[in-house]
């Protein structure tokens, strides 16, 4: 079972480092491209310096101007935060997500079930054409479990 709770707030803005790839929701679901990142991150993450102490793992997804479908290739960026961007392992990519204001939607339930809380945003047509949205996964070793949450930010306009 899935539940969704919607808050709007501030975000100050935030430093990202980790790892980028390129693909359609279609190929990620087929490959487990991004699940495969996400592992590979939260092994190497000590690896990056001025890391914020906290295991949490951010998804950052960046869409293409236009009309989206799920065979539409977008950027996923895998990432830890940072303090700055002093020293940047080889391999990673930096990125920063903007100070702004959000909507906050909380996934509550298993990860595999979160295109039911997208489905919400989408029905309820919360920030509906976005640049980008982000996803904070506090605890990587729970992801799958009914009381796991996982935080959407989605940016509103100004």
């Amino acid at each position: 079972m899935t539940t969704t709770h919607m808050q709007t707030m501030e975000r100050s803005e935030t430093k990202l480092v980790g790892y980028t790839v390129t693909a359609s929701v279609n190929q990620d679901l087929e490959n487990d491209i991004v699940i495969k990142l996400r592992e590979e991150l939260f092994k190497k993450r000590h690896e990056i310096a001025n890391r914020l102490d906290n295991d949490g793992i951010y998804l950052v997804q960046v869409y293409p101007d236009g009309e989206w479908t799920p065979d539409i290739p977008f950027i996923s960026i895998v990432a830890v935060e940072v303090h700055d961007y002093s020293s940047i392992p080889e391999g990673f990519v930096q990125h920063t997500i903007p100070a702004g204001t959000y909507a906050k939607v909380t996934h509550k339930g298993p990860e595999s079930q979160i295109g039911e809380t997208y489905d919400f945003i989408r029905d309820q047509d919360i920030c509906g054409s976005r640049p980008f949205d982000l996803e904070y996964w506090a605890q990587m070793d729970s992801l799958e479990e009914e009381e796991s949450t996982i935080d959407i930010y989605l940016p509103m306009e100004e």
